[in-house]
């Protein structure tokens, strides 16, 4: 059985095949229509000379675009880096409350949720919202390419910031705050969405970040996934949802996860890819040059960073810049490893947040992204784990292949297998010292 998978993300549009692996990527338009075309041609490139049996589908969240009356875009894709709404959201939380927010959708109130970003247009650009006949996210668009029908995954509807998380309905006091109840129907993880005009099964998978967990093999309570990018996420699924407060405070969003049966925390770290991108580039270095730095490993540097230039997310959540990206150094290569050591702290630190609160014994961590090609980070982040199990996945289209994995399943009813992780030989007195002095004093300072 041959698969494709799509993955819409906020840098590039990837879609690779399944089993024998091409992966196509282009940089991700702008334009809802350029986005459309684009997916149109990837998955006609790959269908070519092929009998393609499911299509999977999994995006960015938080983005998407108003349509008119003849489903045209009336303005670019709104992401979640754009962020219009700063003071609707300051608003929406004075109104309701941050805490009463969240117990309802799980999510923490910011600029970057959709609801927030239509009182905005509401606001604004009232003639724009009522023309809009529909919002469409990312994914939807690109189902809509495929299918010529619009609908939308559980794990994407739950970031707009509008769905009664629960009783998986929506909110009608929240659209009536955003002023935009036109959506398209909310379609059950796990099955199929709709059909090309040549009959090929179309599955919308949802979030890319989760879709990735999922295929890494992080499917139960005890697993944890890192997805490794410009920015980072820690992924944690659990037996059902857990809307406490506790977790709101600690920076840490909560929701269905991919399979629509399990719960899932989320937390995210801004500064990760995308920072240590940002200090090669100010010290005139390249990626070759830090993985040298990087090996070999043994104890974490004695500097400690706290690697935070925008604030941090999560856990203790504190907007106070911590971090000078373009500070001149006399070490640069110290200077690097420290940066990094405190990246894999830090990830450490957001998983046992998320485990603890959720009451689960953190058991492995399955990493994926960019950033997991560079050896000495992994290892790094593996002696950082407090003796867990790690591994790494090393392909470059972890979502996409994730999409078409599910899609797989969904068509065929058998399970499918988790792609296959390299698992980390850890040290075991090398992990001691890092689980000793060096984390305590890394958590002491900043936590």
């Amino acid at each position: 059985m041959i698969a494709l998978g799509v993955d819409v993300g906020t840098t590039n549009l990837k879609v690779c095949r399944v089993p024998d692996g091409p992966v196509r990527s282009v940089r991700t338009p702008d334009d809802a229509e350029a986005l459309q075309h684009a997916v149109r041609r990837l998955v006609a490139e790959l269908s070519e000379g092929q009998r393609i049996d499911a299509i999977g589908i999994t995006a960015m969240a938080e983005t998407g675009v108003p349509l008119d009356q003849e489903l045209q875009p009336l303005t670019e894709l709104i992401t979640w880096r754009d962020q219009p709404g700063v003071e609707q959201a300051r608003q929406l939380a004075s109104e309701l409350g941050a805490a009463a927010f969240y117990g309802r959708t799980g999510l923490r109130l910011s600029a970057k949720l959709p609801v927030v970003t239509w009182r905005w247009l509401r606001d604004t650009h009232p003639e724009l919202l009522a023309r809009t006949r529909l919002w469409a996210g990312a994914p939807d668009l690109a189902l809509a390419a495929l299918t010529g029908g619009y609908a939308m995954h559980l794990t994407h509807a739950q970031r707009l910031g509008v769905l009664d998380l629960r009783n998986r309905v929506w909110d009608e006091e929240l659209l009536e705050y955003g002023g935009l109840d036109r959506l398209p129907p909310v379609v059950d993880p796990m099955t199929v969405a709709g059909t090309t005009p040549d009959g090929v099964p179309v599955v919308l998978c949802g979030h890319d970040h989760l879709v990735g967990a999922w295929a890494a093999g992080v499917r139960e309570p005890g697993q944890v996934a890192d997805s490794l990018g410009t920015a980072e996420a820690i992924i944690t699924p659990s037996s059902g949802l857990v809307l406490d407060d506790a977790l709101r405070r600690q920076g840490i969003s909560m929701g269905w996860y991919v399979d629509g049966l399990h719960g899932c925390a989320v937390s995210g770290n801004g500064a990760a890819g995308g920072l240590v991108e940002q200090r090669l580039a100010v010290l005139g270095q390249s990626y070759s040059w830090l993985n040298d730095v990087l090996s070999p490993v043994g104890t974490p540097s004695e500097s400690v960073i706290a690697p935070y230039p925008q604030g941090r997310q999560a856990p203790a959540p504190d907007p106070t810049s911590t971090y000078d990206v373009t500070r001149l150094v006399d070490d640069p290569a110290e200077e690097m490893r420290a940066l990094v050591d405190a990246l894999s702290l830090h990830a450490r630190w957001m998983a046992e947040e998320q485990t603890r609160l959720l009451g689960i014994g953190w058991r492995s961590t399955v990493a994926f992204g960019g950033p997991v090609r560079l050896s000495g980070w992994m290892e790094r982040k593996a002696l950082a784990s407090g003796g867990r199990d790690f591994a790494v996945l090393s392909g470059a289209a972890t979502a996409a292949e994730g999409a078409a994995l599910m899609a797989t399943e969904v068509v065929t009813g058998e399970p499918a297998e988790p792609l296959r992780a390299r698992a980390f030989e850890i040290d075991p007195q090398l992990a001691a010292t890092w689980d000793g002095a060096f984390w305590h004093r890394f958590h002491k300072l900043l936590g």
